[in-house]
């Protein structure tokens, strides 16, 4: 008891804000891009530095994004570069990048996958299929953006928005014949046999012309109010950020066990889904940065954002 006493006097003399850890908002979904957030949750890195997590789960990134220029949010754990410009665009500032993800053939993330038995060998023979698509205009307008690459037009398919948790349950009922779709749905779908990949590196082929390219396309980021009103609370919050990518990189097998808490992915498949490149901001070449602008740029190209927009403001260094 006298004990108890004791650090109850030392911590009034200390003052309670000195051991109160800051708040911080997080908007996060269930896939795999969300791996730096799951990683510093399980090994303790924002209570290291002295970061409280709320977490929101906000699986659209319309939503997402919505929310962070609103404000009612700190932080996104993905945020998809179309809705973060496209709100930068509305609201300069107000979506702020910490991270960034890159995207390729040997980083797997968006694909096309076809339900087993159907007879589909090249996107092109898509043509009078029904596809679905993982939500939001980003998605949509890729998946669009391959196939009339592959020389199908807009009314050649039915492609309808869904939320990739349902991706799997409506190519088994044989709802869909195809899906544009993210880990670790393709993964799973590729292990239980509902469907197997036919293209991957899609953003990397269609906006760089080669898919082993790194497309940068997303990352960690934060609100305009959050980096402007509690400056030294948003960069404790990236240090845990940075830290969680440099844990994926030295520990990926280690890492990945954390998907196994937040997302569907089960233990027999966890060390076989493909992660993105998870990259600190400190290790981002111009190339990198290039690479992003390009895709930004191929966005307001076909409509998706409505004016040009320069990434490199929005990039927080």
């Amino acid at each position: 008891m006298k004990k108890i006493l004791l650090a109850g006097t030392m911590l009034a003399a200390l003052g309670a804000s000195a051991f109160a850890a800051d708040k911080v908002v997080v908007g996060y979904g269930t896939g795999a891009t969300q791996l730096p957030f799951f990683v510093a949750l399980e090994q303790g890195l924002f209570e290291k530095h002295d970061i409280e997590i709320e977490g929101a789960v906000i699986p659209v990134n319309s939503n997402l994004q919505s929310s962070l220029v609103a404000n009612q949010i700190d932080a996104a754990a993905v945020m998809l570069a179309v809705e973060g410009m496209a709100g930068n665009y509305v609201k300069p500032g107000s979506i702020n990048y910490i991270s960034l993800n890159a995207q390729s053939d040997n980083h797997r993330m968006e694909q096309f996958v076809v339900r087993e038995g159907v007879d589909v060998k090249t996107l092109a023979d898509f043509k009078g299929k029904k596809l679905v698509t993982a939500p939001g205009v980003g998605n949509a307008t890729l998946a669009k953006a391959a196939l009339t690459a592959a020389g199908l037009q807009e009314g050649d398919y039915v492609l309808d928005q869904l939320d990739t948790g349902q991706h799997i349950n409506v190519l088994k009922s044989g709802q869909y014949d195809g899906a544009y779709t993210l880990e670790p749905n393709a993964t799973i779908m590729n292990e239980e046999g509902v469907a197997h990949t036919l293209k991957a590196g899609i953003v990397a082929s269609v906006v760089l012309g080669d898919p082993k390219a790194n497309a940068y396309m997303g990352g960690g980021a934060i609100s305009a109010k959050f980096l402007k009103e509690r400056p030294e609370v948003a960069k404790r919050y990236m240090a845990a950020w940075d830290e969680a990518i440099d844990f994926i990189h030295e520990k990926p097998e280690e890492a990945r066990k954390a998907l196994l808490k937040y997302t569907p992915i089960s233990e027999e498949i966890v060390q076989k889904v493909p992660l993105v490149l998870f990259s600190k901001l400190s290790d981002v070449s111009e190339e990198d940065i290039d690479n992003f602008q390009k895709y930004i740029d191929f966005s307001v190209q076909i409509g998706t954002i409505p004016g040009a927009v320069d990434v490199r403001p929005f990039i927080v260094k």
